[in-house]
């Protein structure tokens, strides 16, 4: 577990001193205090001094890690502490990043505490050869108890660190797993919506308006005419529940493609043909984007002959143009003029887009171009699309 202060603390980086670690440095006075009291009865000023200046810099250990451990060797040279020494060693291994700089100080600080042992040395304890090979593994003892219990700290700081890493990234893959089950889910209940009950209720709406022009009856004109705003009512709701459920309208999966343009225009009601040799125009792989646009371009040009124009024959194109070095689908949609008598009045089934208007706004963001008007007495519309923006 992680204690206060170390929260997201990045490996090596010096830590600041919390309250808990300043109770810690506290305890270390009276501990240096006592060793040096019993070492040294009497103690000549340099030496007090030496001690204060070695006890004092304990406070900044975590902050200058390395300084400490140098202010700390004079006295482990002259064998005059041993805790405050080995407590600098030891934030030194917990401390620093890359192992050979530990290891590096280990070394001077193994070195360092070798000097009351060397028979030459002014004041040395012992003078015997067995005195310093019991030095050396004393001093020995000195340094890698504080390096390995220091590498054993970073290590279990480390571990902690990537426990809780990998806990927030379970959580966040936990999340991520929910949002899309539940994505998935909204967009399955809106294509089975609208593939099942719009359909129905666009067939309905269109039987419906048929059945109120060629009704000779007053009461069952009135009555298609009831049923006929009704489903126009129903499929506006319908469209604006499933905006809704696709709350991911970047998800390819939702978006129409090309091959969706066969059952669009049989299933238009009109009399309709498709121009298109549709797997040459798959194996150029389209953006997602261009082949909505194109999708939506039909499908509102559709739904306009069967409003204005019932009865005109249709002919839905697409091609790929190429200029310049670059790519474009062309779609096409042109109407003859309606047949006399079907009159042209306009309809309430609402359209599958935003009218023309969008359709030109959708071609020109994605740097197409976008006509319509009446041509030979029929209506047209045309937008070209290029394969990248």
């Amino acid at each position: 577990m992680r204690r206060r202060g170390d929260a997201r603390r990045p490996s090596g980086a010096r830590w600041p001193v919390t309250w808990r670690g300043f109770r810690r440095d506290l305890l270390l006075l009276p501990v240096t205090a006592a060793e040096t009291a019993a070492m040294y009865p009497v103690a000549g000023p340099t030496e007090t001094t030496l001690y204060a200046v070695t006890v004092a810099a304990l406070f900044l250990r975590r902050r200058f890690p390395v300084p400490v451990l140098v202010t700390a060797l004079p006295v482990t040279f002259g064998g005059h502490l041993l805790i405050a020494p080995m407590v600098a060693m030891y934030q030194v291994s917990r401390s620093m990043e890359r192992r050979w700089t530990v290891y590096g100080w280990s070394l001077a600080f193994f070195l360092t505490s070798l000097g009351p042992w060397w028979p030459s040395i002014p004041g040395a304890w012992q003078s015997r050869d067995d005195a310093l090979l019991f030095g050396v593994l004393s001093s020995a003892l000195m340094t890698v108890g504080p390096t390995a219990m220091g590498q054993l700290s970073r290590a279990r700081r480390q571990l902690a660190d990537h426990i809780q890493e990998l806990s927030r990234a379970h959580r966040r893959e936990a999340e991520l797993i929910a949002e899309r089950a539940v994505v998935a889910e909204r967009a399955r209940l809106a294509r089975e919506m609208h593939d099942v009950v719009s359909y129905q209720v666009s067939l309905m709406t269109v039987q419906a308006g048929a059945l109120e022009r060629t009704a000779e009856e007053p009461s069952a004109r009135e009555t298609a005419s009831v049923i006929r705003g009704l489903g126009a009512t129903a499929l506006s709701e319908l469209r604006g529940l499933l905006g809704v459920l696709r709350t991911a309208p970047g998800d390819a999966a939702l978006r129409p493609r090309l091959g969706a343009l066969p059952d669009l225009v049989k299933g238009s009601g009109l009399d309709a043909r498709l121009e298109a040799d549709l797997p040459a125009l798959d194996a150029l792989k389209w953006p997602a984007e261009v082949e909505e646009a194109a999708y939506r371009t039909v499908q509102e040009a559709l739904t306009n002959v069967r409003k204005h124009a019932e009865g005109a024959a249709v002919t839905v194109s697409v091609d790929v143009l190429r200029e310049a070095g670059r790519t474009f689908l062309a779609v096409e949609v042109a109407n003859t003029a309606a047949p006399s008598g079907t009159g042209s009045r306009p309809s309430t089934l609402p359209s599958g887009g935003h009218g023309l208007t969008g359709l030109r706004e959708r071609a020109e963001q994605l740097g197409g171009e976008f006509t319509a008007g009446p041509v030979d007495g029929g209506f047209r519309v045309r937008t070209v699309l290029p394969a990248s923006g």
